[in-house]
């Protein structure tokens, strides 16, 4: 069954890169690199497990009990980012998203927090849009980078 399970991701991860070599222009680099590197290191995760076989004697993934309200909190902020994405845009979801996780993983906040992970935001959303020329959901915020980038330009 765990072999069914690395040919499957083997296989979605093919069909993810065919499908990134069918797209065309400047906006083909970033799928094409994350769906090659998807498809490479399924790949050779499968070719591992083939040659050194699974690991029947290892203790299964377990999680502490008192950490599941944290990794529950976690996963919903990231299920909210995913919904508040259209709304806010990708700057905004994104600087929220990475600020309350870092507040789950580390349990505070502090004004450094705040501005490095805005900074480090910013600087994604430059990347995505200057650079790779990745579509991503408007908001006011990510409305503005654009106007000011064209202005740059």
């Amino acid at each position: 069954m765990r072999y069914a399970f690395c040919g499957m991701l083997v296989a979605l991860s093919a069909a993810l890169v065919w499908q990134a070599i069918q797209l065309s222009g400047p906006a083909t680099v970033y799928p094409l690199v994350v769906t090659s590197g998807a498809l490479i290191f399924s790949l050779s995760y499968a070719v591992m497990r083939a040659v050194n076989g699974w690991d029947e004697g290892a203790v299964p993934f377990a999680m502490p009990r008192s950490s599941l309200p944290r990794v529950t909190a976690f996963v919903l902020v990231w299920l909210a980012y995913v919904l508040l994405l259209p709304y806010g845009g990708f700057i905004l979801a994104t600087w929220l998203g990475l600020l309350a996780s870092l507040a789950i993983v580390r349990g505070r906040l502090g004004l450094v927090d705040a501005m490095s992970t805005a900074l480090f935001v910013a600087v994604l959303a430059l990347l995505m849009k200057a650079v790779l020329y990745v579509p991503v959901p408007q908001g006011w915020l990510d409305q503005s980078l654009e106007i000011l980038l064209y202005r740059i330009r």
